[in-house]
């Protein structure tokens, strides 16, 4: 679902999907009910606010080099809001379609006091296409979770974007009574390409006062087998986003199937 909105143009030093969140919760208790449960595996997705273009709104520092060294940005990480923006989400139906209606809120960040109102509401067609490689397209910060961590250790984040680090999540909430097995099968499946050593890279996103460090860019895999457990988790991620944090705005993907030799960054 995509919800286009019209609010208040002014700076904003925060992640924007806390804004998106803000506002769904401000229109519906059941969103706000959504975003209280902390952890677990969540069956709901937003994204960050998007431009007119698709990308997404956030302050960011980018790293521009494979192997850079730059280190942590400094000081505080801003953000013009501009007066039109767009957001999506996907969720239960029930929950989704409450957004079909007009909408209007007005929002307390620090100082600053943000109106929102809901301009258009629009079902996004999800057609991944056809072919025998699969492109995946990051719009925000994407943070994976660690799928090999054991009991007790301690829990890290994985930058490289391997099939079982991406899709770890996805395959954790459809198949957990054989995770471990689909993972593999993920490995074996998907063939990243050559590009992917400067298409992806990492990117700092400035959330509560903080400049922490996620995957951005984008990636190019080859399909060299894909069962229906491996086509069923590419579905889950394409609807739902990849990694952590996928509820609070993290890891939305934009995924096509390519043919032949084709390399997108």
């Amino acid at each position: 679902m995509r919800v286009e909105v019209a609010l208040t143009p002014v700076p904003f030093e925060d992640y924007t999907a806390k804004l998106v969140k803000s506002f769904l919760s401000c229109v519906d208790d059941d969103f706000a009910k959504i975003f209280s449960v902390e952890g677990g595996y969540k069956e709901f997705h937003i994204t960050p606010l998007l431009d007119e273009e698709g990308r997404a709104i956030y302050p960011k520092r980018t790293v521009k080099c494979s192997f850079c060294t730059a280190g942590r940005p400094s000081g505080k990480g801003v953000v013009p809001l501009p007066p039109n923006a767009s957001f999506e989400l996907s969720g239960p139906e029930e929950l989704v379609n409450k957004l079909f209606s007009f909408d209007y809120c007005k929002l307390e960040f620090g100082r600053k006091v943000i109106e929102i109102e809901t301009v258009a509401v629009e079902e996004v067609d999800l057609d991944l296409g056809e072919g025998s490689g699969l492109w995946v397209k990051f719009r925000g910060p994407a943070v994976l979770r660690d799928p090999w961590r054991g009991p007790g250790e301690e829990l890290r984040t994985r930058f490289l974007p391997s099939p079982s680090h991406l899709f770890s999540v996805n395959a954790y909430s459809l198949f957990k009574d054989k995770y471990l097995e689909v993972l593999w099968k993920l490995e074996r499946s998907l063939v990243e390409d050559h590009s992917a050593l400067h298409s992806a890279g990492k990117v700092w996103y400035y959330y509560d006062r903080k400049w922490l460090p996620a995957l951005s860019g984008s990636a190019l895999f080859w399909v060299r087998e894909a069962d229906e457990d491996v086509k069923k988790v590419i579905a889950h991620a394409a609807l739902f986003g990849v990694g952590s944090g996928r509820a609070a705005g993290f890891g939305d993907v934009v995924m096509n199937f390519v043919r032949g030799p084709h390399v997108r960054s």
